[in-house]
């Protein structure tokens, strides 16, 4: 398996995690429940620690692919500019939701952690959907949402090297010095060209017929 098929494979956990968790504390704040805000807490921290090898395998991917016909120049280094933002701010929302966590569990009785930790952590949480969101569309845009590859038209590869051919076009002989000159191509649906035919003298000659002999 390649890095950039891994990298499609683990980043996906760290987005699915934020949402969910993200959905879960908006839920949470609506209705304090322990149960609730533990699943919140917790897919944030699972969010947080998932980050660091989807960072790792999008670096490996980075290496491979940059350098691919298809891959348009400077999208892969925009995706990975703001995964790199990216990566800071789960982890830090991730480290927030690790520490509610931790001061809730050790209250038995505590339906939900303290307040301050509860806006901390909601302002970590949009902060980390907003940026995986936005990480993921600049991602879309390297090999998804590629101009290159949305073309009809498939491109014409030349490798790097071939000398390009000047002059006449491919495919047409230069005409010889004195000649006539050459007849265009025939155009789709036209007649082809016939060439002209030459006009030669025939001689003309006389074929004696003898009479017939008398009785």
């Amino acid at each position: 398996m390649s890095w950039a098929s891994l990298h499609s494979i683990v980043n996906h956990f760290a987005i699915v995690l934020t949402v969910m968790g993200g959905l879960a504390l908006l839920l949470g704040l609506l209705h304090e429940r322990r149960s609730i805000w533990t699943y919140s807490l917790t897919s944030l921290v699972l969010a947080g620690a998932a980050m660091y090898p989807a960072s790792i395998t999008g670096d490996k991917a980075e290496g491979s692919v940059k350098h691919a016909w298809y891959i348009v120049q400077g999208s892969i280094d925009k995706h990975s500019a703001a995964a790199d933002v990216t990566v800071w701010i789960v982890l830090a929302t991730g480290l927030l939701a690790l520490v509610a966590l931790v001061t809730m569990v050790r209250e038995p009785a505590a339906q939900a952690p303290g307040k301050a930790f509860r806006v901390l952590v909601g302002l970590g949480a949009l902060s980390s959907f907003g940026a995986i969101a936005y990480t993921g569309f600049l991602g879309g845009k390297v090999v998804i949402e590629s101009p290159v590859l949305e073309s009809p038209i498939p491109p014409l590869i030349v490798p790097a090297g071939t000398p390009v051919p000047t002059g006449p076009t491919v495919g047409q002989l230069p005409a010889p010095a004195g000649s006539a000159a050459p007849v265009s191509p025939a155009q789709p649906g036209s007649p082809a060209p016939q060439a002209p035919i030459p006009q030669t003298s025939i001689p003309q000659t006389q074929t004696q017929v003898p009479a017939p002999a008398k009785p």
